[in-house]
């Protein structure tokens, strides 16, 4: 763990940065997320109501696949960014 301390054994500055850093920016992204979504459901609700004749209409409401797949690929980006890089 060369990268968290310094020669003299501390804490370098650098990583405490980048990581407080990080964690303020999840916070930010999942508060957004929080907000956004139910925002997106209810969109997508009143869109199934109006294409009830369409068989795409269900792939919209709120437990629809396609929000299954945006909170899934949101999670995937989460934890990618967060893996270490070659």
């Amino acid at each position: 763990m060369e990268i968290m301390k310094s020669k003299k054994g501390k804490l370098n500055t650098g990583f405490l940065n980048s990581a407080i850093l990080a964690i303020v920016l999840l916070v930010v992204l999942f508060q957004l997320y929080a907000e956004l979504i139910p925002e997106a459901q209810t969109a997508g609700d009143s869109l199934n109501t109006s294409l009830s004749g369409s068989n795409l209409g269900p792939l919209f409401v709120g437990t629809g696949v396609v929000f299954t797949i945006i909170m899934a690929a949101l999670i995937i980006l989460v934890v990618k960014s967060f893996m270490p890089g070659k």
